[in-house]
């Protein structure tokens, strides 16, 4: 019974091909906006969520500001003396919970004239940076506590500067950043990398930079107004992430006690940027799906229309079919079953069209479009329900005609 319908609407629709085109596109255009802007959506969410995996949902990060001249009268006022390792020292007597620190100077210097081409992020660093990072070398080892006790003028590279420096890039090399010669120890494997786009979520590309151990930069070219023994940014890891929450308001309590109320330092929370970007998230797909369903409906009432006017078109058939038995039931499926045809046929476009735009969009922008199973699952499902609203009436209406007056319907 079931097949007999289905070819009965098949051949209705393929009599009609113009006006199913017609109906089709508005599901079609709705199907293709829902595909394209979950995609965007949900490349823009795992684009978020690597950048703010980089920077570690475990830590909390102290930054020293740039110093505006305001700033600086204030902190001679009142005795500023910037980030400096004091304040670590403070966090780790003061701090339950900490599992890792690691304090980080950005040396600003350069390798020597023959390599001048090459320009790396050169970091002064204490050995918990790499445990904070996770850091692997390919070769060679990590800066240790000696190295830094010691003063060792070694260093590490990054996967990408080791290439650069090609011959010079590997353990037992010597290589010279401003005057001093440092040592080649190690270099690091490939980590992955995505640039923030905002300043709190501004992430380092470690495969293109130098590590030095924390102090060796003072032998180094001179960093402006910056003191010598002012660090660039304190890294804390706590043991279990859900301490943040309890640790993150005492380390502003404590850097505005220290700092005496010089605002000469930026805090970023990870976890808290991660529960600001949800926030925004959702706001984000429910416009999006807003304006998908918006689509949809338009969709769908083109698809009721269409169905009203095949109606009133079939009306005599309709009156054949029921003076030979066919009951209300049946003549309800019937158009019921060609609105679900209809709206399947704009889905299958829809998908089509929609996964190769969201590609497109992917290549032509720049931006990371992710179109995945549960969207196609959404999208499915919208449509299923759309088809369904829109032919039901259609459905109701064409059972409900007096099969005597439908045979005198000329």
């Amino acid at each position: 019974m079931i097949s007999e319908f289905l070819l009965q609407g098949v051949r209705s629709i393929l009599l009609h091909r113009l006006r199913t085109l017609l109906s089709t596109l508005g599901i079609l255009f709705g199907i293709v906006a829902v595909i394209t802007m979950l995609s965007i959506g949900e490349g823009a969410k795992q684009e978020t969520l690597m950048q703010i995996e980089q920077l570690g949902i475990r830590n909390i990060i102290i930054r020293q500001s740039a110093h505006t001249e305001e700033q600086q009268i204030k902190a001679i006022q009142k005795g500023s003396q910037g980030l400096t390792p004091q304040d670590a020292k403070t966090f780790l007597k003061t701090l339950p919970g900490i599992m890792n620190m690691a304090e980080v100077k950005i040396v600003k210097s350069s390798l020597n004239a023959t390599l001048s081409d090459i320009s790396p992020e050169i970091l002064a660093v204490t050995r918990g940076f790499s445990e904070i990072q996770g850091l692997e070398t390919s070769e060679g080892r990590y800066i240790s506590d000696l190295d830094i006790s010691l003063q060792h003028q070694v260093c590490i590279l990054g996967s990408h500067i080791a290439q650069l420096l090609g011959k010079n890039g590997h353990v037992g090399s010597i290589i010279s950043i401003g005057k001093v010669q440092f040592k080649v120890i190690g270099v690091l494997s490939h980590k992955a990398w995505k640039p923030g786009k905002t300043t709190a979520m501004t992430t380092r590309n470690l495969n293109h930079t130098i590590f030095i151990p924390l102090g060796t930069q003072q032998g180094l070219a001179r960093t402006g107004s910056v003191k010598s023994d002012t660090l660039s940014e304190i890294i804390i890891q706590m043991d279990k992430g859900d301490q943040i929450a309890t640790i993150a308001p005492l380390v502003k309590h404590l850097m505005g006690k220290m700092h005496k109320g010089v605002d000469d330092y930026q805090i970023v929370v990870p976890q808290e940027l991660l529960d600001q970007a949800d926030r925004t998230q959702y706001t984000f797909n429910l416009v999006l799906g807003s304006v998908a369903a918006i689509s949809l409906l338009v969709g769908g009432i083109g698809i009721m229309n269409i169905m009203l006017a095949s109606v009133s078109e079939r009306i005599r058939e309709i009156g054949i079919r029921r003076a030979v038995g066919a009951n209300k039931l049946h003549i309800a499926r019937q158009f019921l079953l060609e609105s679900m045809l209809i709206t399947f046929i704009g889905t299958a476009g829809g998908l089509m069209v929609g996964i190769i735009f969201s590609l497109l969009i992917g290549y032509w922008a720049g931006w990371n479009t992710i179109v995945t199973f549960w969207s196609i699952g959404l999208s499915l499902s919208m449509a299923t329900g759309v088809g369904l609203c829109s032919g039901i009436y259609p459905a109701w209406k064409a059972a409900s005609l007096n099969p005597i007056s439908a045979l005198r319907h000329e």
